[in-house]
């Protein structure tokens, strides 16, 4: 009995081994199209992650023709019935055969995974069908997500099929409708049929946008590029490309365009180290970074199925996963008796392969999406790129902003010179960038736009205006100046006088003190020439015929009493007489005459405040006049100031500017410049930028600002639209504004770079232009030194002439009589000299130099009148 017992028993054991652990087969069903079947699919995936009771035979992959979807029915269907033990069916990468397949798997209740992308538009009543690709909604929101992060206000779209824009429906969505705006952000284009797209890359080329979003499929993708590097669009360093196809980073770009912007997705990170474990285990052939999406998602299929089972399993050791053949001709669906299908979408997804891409997002949060790269990262990789580019600056020739250098043989950037020139220089230092300066077309802003917006030039630096109707255009850096729109006019604004002393403003301090040392010097040249001249030596006895001396009423006193009375207009009852004397006296009347003149008409001026023309001191002042003419430059942002602007006074200065007849507009500023100067009695006035006015004000001193700023608008820095390197610019500007390195470059070119003196010294050390400088009465005090020099002259020749007749007379040697009428002319303080001369003594050397002085013969008669004596005498010696 013991015997029996124990058998019974050993067949109980055996019998449950049997039932727990036989070997039971399934199958899985692999309908795949021509182009999945070179994708690499491992079988081992699935096989390594069942229980080991389970048998699994590999599938044969069927493919599935796009031209015949009955076919595609039949091959699910067929599977079903033959195969006992279909568990799940992988299907193909075609919409329409994959619908058809779909259909059958939810009647027959077999689970169905699909790896390929599905429009959103479809109402998904297969309960069975599971889709591992990201799901077209949230793919939108996601692509939405990114362009947003990429700070990309216009691109241009170009697609393949028309289900791409299914994916990009949130994108185009991003333009908003505004109000009279006739520009679009963003630009849809289709590839086409063909190979070449080279005609439709030239158009986004000459479109000026230069953020591409390109959904095609990736075979296409490198030939696009390469066709974009031959139009010139791709080696531009604002252009960015943005794949959407999620295998777009399996391709290799270092041959199409190096450093290069371009933009890839995918659903995994192949840095991870769990990835790249998995990766080499199943996919040793390929490298994890160039995984196809197809593989990776099938991997996770695979992967979900088979963790599903094993759930099953471990539920219930007893469960039969195998399953029976089903019919497609059924008259009753069937029911999914495993819960398979409920126990899938209830499976936690297991580690897989799939995994985030460089940014983190997430389908509950949309409208976020959280770079891993942080700022710092982005910023180097962003110089590494800026650094092997050189940039192309446009610019104008202005002064002070860009000027020729006109240094000899000069060639490249040392070619100009200015603030422009310097102001890149600081930010290449700062940035470790190169540029190159090339002048735009007619020297015209308009043209720099247009160079920018061409992405013929990198850079526009100038006096460049931040207006709105460029901004549409192209970018703009923050402010590296500020301005405003100001009156340029060329008549000095009058000031009261409001001081005691004012009486002394009609000359200048300097003048004054002319004025006096030349009152003080000019008596004394009179005294001296009256002293020479023998004119004015007379009798002091009229009646005496044969005076004995003659005397002399020109002492020091005298001199001054009558140059005194001369400059007060008063006059003097002394007179000379000699001709050297009245000449010098003529002088002074002459010097007198302009100076008192001069100071009545401009002290009239100064205490009445009446000017020849009309002042003005505001813009109302200048509206509202018709006697001075006013003007603009054409086609500059002051322009667009008067045509746009909303204010009533200023749109009727504008109407009164269209219809001036000759135009009032001129071509550039320094044309406004020169007419404000040249035009008479101030009749015209030029409204300018307030710092090219500061730059005129100090080298023309004739020109004057009026009244404040119109408006308040800076200068900028122009771009291309969407340039990855406006921030870097942007701090560099910042950096030079913190530093005070702006300041330093406008005091630079402005105050410092002038030949002579800068005007606002002028006034400085002289005051008010109003005083009457010596540069306006200098050519007074020339005329009056030649009238002096002149007098000295004839009183020199006239002295010698004198001196001549007195050693002929008295038979003494010239140099005798020469030396002592120098001697007596020389003692100021002796007034009465003989009237004839007594030389007897003075022939001899060894005389008493005291007798001389008493035998010379005072007013021996003058080269104009010769004595009678003397002539006869050199008649008679004859």
């Amino acid at each position: 009995m013991g015997v029996v017992l124990q058998s019974v028993w050993l067949l109980l054991v055996i019998s449950y081994n049997c039932l727990c652990f036989a070997i039971e087969p399934i199958k899985i069903g692999a309908f795949f199209t021509e182009s999945q079947t070179s994708n690499s699919i491992n079988w081992n995936v699935f096989k390594d992650n069942i229980p080991p009771k389970l048998e699994f035979i590999e599938p044969e992959i069927k493919l599935v023709s796009k031209s015949d979807t009955f076919e595609a029915s039949n091959l699910v269907c067929d599977a079903a019935s033959e195969d006992p033990g279909l568990l799940a069916v992988f299907g193909p990468n075609s919409l329409i055969e994959s619908r058809i397949m779909e259909s059958a798997c939810d009647f027959l209740q077999i689970p169905y995974f699909s790896t390929h992308w599905r429009p959103m538009t479809t109402v998904d009543n297969n309960l069975a069908t599971f889709n591992l690709y990201p799901d077209a909604n949230l793919y939108s929101q996601a692509l939405l997500t990114i362009i947003k992060s990429l700070d990309w206000r216009k691109f241009v779209i170009i697609y393949e099929a028309d289900e791409n824009l299914i994916n990009l429906q949130d994108v185009i969505k991003y333009q908003e409708h505004r109000e009279g705006y006739d520009k679009n952000d963003v630009l849809i284009k289709s590839l086409g049929p063909g190979l070449d797209y080279r005609p439709l890359l030239k158009k986004v080329a000459k479109s000026g946008i230069r953020r591409i979003i390109l959904d095609c499929h990736s075979d296409k993708i490198l030939d696009i590029l390469k066709q974009a590097v031959e139009v010139k669009l791709l080696p531009d360093i604002s252009t960015s490309f943005f794949l959407v196809s999620l295998d777009a980073h399996t391709l290799d770009y270092s041959n199409v365009a190096p450093g290069t912007n371009i933009t890839t997705i995918r659903l995994f990170n192949p840095f991870d180290d769990s990835f790249q474990k998995v990766a080499e285990q199943y996919y040793p052939t390929i490298p994890p970074e160039k995984l196809p999406v197809q593989t990776v998602l099938q991997h996770d299929a695979m992967l979900l199925l088979a963790t599903t089972i094993t759930s099953l399993l471990n539920d219930d050791p007893m469960l039969d996963v195998s399953s029976e053949s089903k019919y497609c001709n059924s008259t009753e669906p069937y029911e999914d008796t495993l819960s398979l299908i409920n126990r899938i979408r209830d499976t936690v997804f297991p580690e897989g392969l799939s995994d985030k891409p460089i940014a983190v997002w997430d389908s509950d949060q949309p409208d976020e999406i959280h770079l891993t790269r942080n700022a710092t990262e982005r910023e180097a990789e962003l110089q590494k790129r800026l650094m092997n580019h050189n940039f192309i600056v446009s610019s104008k020739i202005g002064r002070p902003y860009l000027m020729l250098s006109n240094l000899p043989g000069a060639t490249g950037n040392a070619r100009y010179k200015g603030y422009s020139m310097d102001l890149i220089t600081e930010i290449a230092k700062l940035m470790n960038i190169t540029f190159e300066f090339i002048l735009t077309r007619d020297n015209l802003h308009a043209n720099i736009v247009d160079d920018l917006i061409n992405r013929r030039a990198d850079l526009g630096i100038c006096d460049f205006t931040i207006t709105h109707q460029r901004r549409e255009l192209i970018d703009f850096s923050m402010p590296f100046m500020s301005l405003g729109i100001s009156i340029l006019h060329k008549e000095p604004e009058v000031e009261g006088l409001n001081n005691m002393y004012a009486f002394m403003d009609p000359f200048s301090w300097k003048v004054w003190v002319y004025i006096v040392t030349l009152y003080l010097v000019l008596s004394l040249i009179i005294l001296i020439t009256a002293r020479l001249d023998p004119d004015d030596w007379e009798n002091p006895h009229p009646c005496n015929q044969s005076p004995e001396e003659l005397e002399n009423i020109w002492n020091i006193k005298n001199c001054l009493w009558l140059t005194l009375g001369s400059i007060m207009t008063q006059g003097c009852d002394i007179l000379p007489k000699g001709i050297s004397s009245r000449i010098a006296t003529a002088m002074w009347w002459f010097f007198s005459l302009i100076m008192t003149s001069s100071y009545t008409a401009n002290m009239a001026a100064f205490l009445t405040m009446q000017k020849e023309v009309d002042v003005i001191n505001n813009v109302e002042e200048l509206a509202n006049q018709n006697k001075i003419k006013y003007g603009i430059m054409k086609g500059g942002s002051t322009q667009e100031f008067f045509r746009y602007s909303n204010n009533s006074l200023y749109q009727k200065m504008w109407a009164v500017m269209r219809n001036e007849n000759p135009s009032v507009f001129e071509d550039t500023n320094d044309k406004g410049v020169e007419r404000v100067i040249s035009t008479k009695h101030s009749l015209y006035a030029f409204f300018m930028e307030s710092t090219q006015i500061e730059y005129e004000l100090e080298r023309k001193c004739q020109l004057r600002k009026v009244g404040s700023w119109l408006d308040s608008k800076s200068y900028g820095i122009g771009m291309p639209f969407g340039a990855d390197y406006r921030h870097a610019i942007n701090s560099a500007v910042l950096k030079l504004q913190e530093n005070g390195k702006l300041n330093e470059l406008k005091a630079k070119w402005w105050k410092e770079d002038i030949e002579g003196t800068p005007c606002s010294s002028i006034f400085d050390e002289e005051g008010n232009q109003e005083e009457l400088t010596l540069a306006h009465v200098g050519g007074v005090f020339v005329v009056l030194g030649a009238g002096l020099c002149l007098a000295i002259l004839f009183a020199i020749v006239e002295f010698l002439w004198n001196v001549h007749n007195i050693a002929v007379e008295e038979h003494s040697t010239y140099f005798e009589a020469l030396k002592c009428e120098v001697k007596f002319a020389c003692n100021i303080w002796i007034t009465h000299k003989h009237a004839k001369p007594d030389i007897s003594e003075s022939s001899s050397k060894k005389s008493n130099e005291n007798n001389i002085n008493r035998t010379i013969i005072a007013g021996a008669g003058s080269f104009l009148n010769v004595n009678a004596t003397v002539l006869n005498r050199i008649s008679n010696d004859n």
